[in-house]
């Protein structure tokens, strides 16, 4: 193989791995499409050499005519593709773009009906000889072919004009050097398109006949593919440098809003404490008021064993009245971090109904009814979920005094993000509640019953909230409720941030019902 094909062939690699490198780099990164625009121009660069390379070993006049003819379509190529790398960098489309679209199409036909190359000697004579000229068969453009080819140099002249008014550096941060790179950038362009237009030139002059030479605009395109690539992976990196400093200020920042949103619930609870004072005043002192007269009239001698026995009765139930508010106390004010890990969903519901149906005292006459159409596990705290589960159990049941119905069951959701999820739906046939109820339903100490204590749907929300899920009630007087906890079914690689505690309403925000 002589020297000049072996330095042709070379030029071939070099654009084919840059073409390789940059086509893929645009798969990972779609959203910029002058990397794919650069590595198809890249592409279409060596396909022009490796043309170049078909005509200094071809031996007959076809083979020459079919060299040029490749070559013909790479330029072709090239053209449209600058064009679309121009119109990338400037995220813009433009006129010129199309009529370069235009101006290919045509010259594709042209070569198609064999207009272009014919053979033969150049049309005009030799000027000046500046190189020696390949040892090959004779072929020229014909008219139209020429044409072509000194049009087709107007393109990077085009590209060049553009990028240089226009352009401005992106990628990178909005700094004081940010002129100066932009200015360092756009001499990069001129002086490398620059080369490749002068390049170019001197191959349309030897195609034309006008200088006995042999094509080097193979060879000189190399220092704009060098150029830019420069510019390129330079503006990436500071790309990347800037998203990383964004992410680092993004993870300080969200970090101090979760410190921020801790320091609120706390001072919610510590406001908590604050009508806490308030209930008790009131939860309390009457149970002890009734114990206090219970245990005067146990000291009287002359008291009946039946009165007794009253008076005792009277004591175990008040204090065990006070004992479920301290307990419902300590759970709201307790902090909920949930230890999250799979569980089997029904396995969960099933332990949970056990657990409030044997605590119940009015159980009799309910019939629990299954309707497990849901994913089969849920991601959660065991102990927390269950006691949650647990508190709207009993509201259930002790909404249905006389019997009825209650509904268990399970469904898939599609939690905010797009999160896979499950809900566990809880539906009574007891009275049901009216809007001014069920919008008051969650907030902590609001209770309907004479020995409630307000705060189980509470407990619920914030066990509920922190594992990433959502609470739902539907409820209208005498129709019964229903109450759908959504949860995730999968660890979240971050729960969102719980709002503040104690809002109300029944709408299930960001969360999609999927019907079976």
């Amino acid at each position: 193989m002589s020297p000049l094909a072996t330095l042709i062939l070379a030029s071939c690699a070099v654009y084919g791995y840059v073409c390789i490198y940059y086509t893929l780099l645009a798969t990972r990164r779609r959203r910029d499409q002058e990397y794919l625009a650069f590595g198809l121009l890249s592409g279409g660069l060596g396909l022009y050499a490796f043309s170049e390379l078909l005509y200094v070993r071809s031996e007959t006049i076809g083979e020459a005519i079919q060299a040029h003819r490749i070559g013909s379509v790479a330029l072709l190529i090239v053209a449209a593709f600058l064009v679309d790398f121009v119109a990338a960098l400037l995220q813009r489309r433009n006129r010129a773009r199309l009529l370069v679209y235009l101006w290919a199409v045509t010259g594709l036909i042209a070569l198609g009906l064999g207009l272009m190359w014919e053979p033969g000697e150049p049309l005009v004579g030799p000027f000046i000889t500046l190189l020696p000229p390949i040892d090959a068969p004779a072929v020229r453009p014909t008219w139209i072919g020429l044409a072509y080819l000194a049009t087709g140099a107007l393109v990077p002249v085009a590209a060049g004009f553009l990028l240089t008014r226009d352009w401005r550096p992106r990628g990178i941060n909005e700094t004081s050097d940010s002129g100066a790179m932009g200015q360092r950038y756009r001499r990069v362009i001129v002086i490398t398109l620059g080369i490749a237009l002068l390049a170019g030139l001197h191959d349309t002059l030897v195609w034309a006949g006008l200088v006995r030479s042999f094509r080097i605009l193979e060879h000189t395109t190399m220092v704009f593919i060098f150029g830019m690539s420069y510019m390129l992976l330079d503006r990436f990196v500071r790309a990347s440098q800037a998203l990383s400093e964004r992410t680092s200020e993004l993870g300080s920042a969200y970090d101090d809003l979760r410190a921020k949103q801790h320091r609120l619930v706390r001072k919610q609870q510590l406001a908590a404490v604050g009508e806490l004072s308030a209930v008790v005043a009131h939860e309390v002192r009457n149970p002890l008021a009734v114990i206090k007269n219970a245990v005067s009239g146990l000291r009287r001698a002359t008291l009946s064993p039946p009165d007794r026995a009253t008076l005792l009765s009277i004591l175990d139930e008040e204090t065990g009245r006070l004992n479920r508010l301290m307990h419902d106390l300590l759970a709201y004010a307790r902090p909920v971090l949930p230890q999250g890990r799979k569980l089997d969903a029904e396995e969960l519901l099933r332990r949970a109904v056990e657990r409030a149906m044997d605590a119940a005292d009015s159980a009799e006459g309910i019939e629990v009814v299954w309707e497990l159409e849901g994913p089969p596990h849920v991601h959660g705290d065991s102990e927390l979920l269950r006691h949650a589960l647990v508190n709207v159990l009993e509201n259930a049941i002790q909404a249905m005094p006389g019997g009825g119905t209650l509904t268990v069951g399970t469904r898939p959701i599609t939690l905010e993000g797009g999160h896979e999820g499950i809900g566990l739906s809880f539906r009574d046939t007891g009275e049901g509640m009216d809007t001014l109820v069920r919008d008051k339903a969650r907030d902590p100490f609001f209770t309907t019953r004479p020995a409630g204590t307000g705060l189980g749907l509470a407990i619920v929300e914030r066990v509920i909230r922190n594992h990433g899920g959502e609470v739902r009630i539907e409820s209208s007087h005498g129709r019964g409720t229903e109450i759908l906890l959504s949860l995730p079914t999968e660890r979240l690689s971050q729960l969102p941030i719980p709002p503040p505690e104690g809002t109300s309403g029944g709408r299930l925000s960001g969360i999609t019902e999927v019907k079976p």
